[in-house]
């Protein structure tokens, strides 16, 4: 073997193990992106707990004297 040849060989296996490193760190990173998602799938958010998925706005109660009126202000 010569000296070309074992560096081509060298190049060529550092090429592959870069590639597969990088494939690592994907994996890594779905696998991490999935298991957030799943979380916050069984974790709905504080609003939704509190007030469910509809909010209705009370209206203005009529029967309800203002603090003007009733403080004499």
């Amino acid at each position: 073997m010569t000296l070309t040849e074992k560096n081509q060989l060298q190049f060529d296996l550092r090429q592959k193990m870069w590639e597969a490193q990088s494939t690592v760190e994907f994996c890594k990173q779905q696998i991490a992106k999935l298991e957030r998602d799943y979380k916050e799938s069984l974790e709905p958010d504080i609003f939704t707990q509190m007030f469910g998925e509809q909010v209705m706005v009370p209206t203005i109660y009529t029967d309800t004297p203002m603090a003007e009126e009733y403080y004499g202000g």
